[in-house]
């Protein structure tokens, strides 16, 4: 059995997956760049079943009912978001990862909101909505 492991700056909050990944992506939209400060984030998804909380010490979440953000809030750094439209999963910003490398992005979601001067040339496809969340 594989096992996945995240945890943020300080510590204060870990996981671990035991189930492969099942989406990876990199988002260009507005949302997920405000809530990172990034240009884009980069993010992989386990399902929520698969996803042990190691150490929930400072877990915060901040968000609606249609999605919300976790982050540390000892060190702030940004951990996950969690959407009502796909309850039976968990998407883990990449960064927070142990090992980052291991889950390369497949596809750019709201890729007509990309940033004019960032060159991203990897030839994966692009979406101009979300391909994990379908909308009517």
């Amino acid at each position: 059995m594989s096992v996945h492991r995240g945890h943020c700056r300080c510590g204060g909050v870990e996981m671990h997956a035991s189930q492969a990944p099942n989406f990876l992506v990199y988002c260009h939209c507005d949302d997920c760049r405000r809530s990172t400060g990034a240009p884009l984030l980069a993010s992989v998804a386990f399902p929520k079943e698969s996803v042990v909380w190691d150490n929930l010490e400072s877990l915060a979440e901040y968000g609606n009912q249609e999605s919300s953000r976790l982050f540390c809030n000892n060190c702030g750094s940004p951990v996950a978001q969690k959407h009502a439209e796909i309850s039976d999963r968990i998407v883990f910003n990449t960064g927070f990862m142990d090992n980052p490398d291991a889950y390369p992005p497949t596809a750019h979601t709201f890729a007509s909101k990309q940033i004019s001067w960032l060159a991203m040339d990897d030839k994966l496809p692009l979406h101009d909505k979300t391909i994990l969340i379908k909308r009517g």
